[in-house]
């Protein structure tokens, strides 16, 4: 199954943009992508992977992008005077060479909001990432609910 999710991500990087992203085969490694099935009523949700550099350059995660939603955002969480709060990252993460920047749940997200369809759980969405200097990967992501 592991060996067909990467096969499935590396035909849609080829597939996407293939002069920037050929190389990108070569640069950046996807795994585990994931979207949370959002709660009955919420037109917000987000998304979740595993970004592999490498390469023996710093990579820098800039963007995401969905078809699915009217707007998406790179986030990540902050504790302000013991309170725990979500903020909008401008910059995007720097990856160092051969490590891995990993999204997850109460941590670094990829917020989508203004979902436009209900989504089923285990039914497969792509998101979109864009690595500075590569361009726009398309990563494909299963909905689902979160172990508890």
């Amino acid at each position: 199954m592991k060996l067909m999710r990467f096969f499935l991500i590396t035909l849609t990087i080829l597939s996407t943009n293939s002069y920037a992203n050929q190389a990108a085969t070569d640069q950046v490694k996807f795994a585990n992508a994931w979207v949370k099935k959002p709660m009955p009523g919420m037109h917000m949700t987000a998304g979740f992977v595993e970004i592999e550099n490498v390469t023996d350059s710093s990579l820098r995660l800039v963007a995401v992008r969905t078809s699915f939603s009217a707007h998406s955002e790179l986030h990540s969480m902050i504790m302000v005077d013991n309170v725990m709060q979500m903020r909008k990252v401008a910059d995007g993460w720097l990856i160092a060479p051969g490590a891995i920047l990993t999204l997850s749940p109460g941590g670094k997200h990829a917020m989508l909001m203004g979902l436009k369809h209900t989504m089923k759980n285990q039914s497969e969405v792509t998101l979109e990432f864009n690595i500075e200097g590569i361009g726009w990967v398309a990563v494909p992501a299963e909905v689902r609910v979160p172990k508890t």
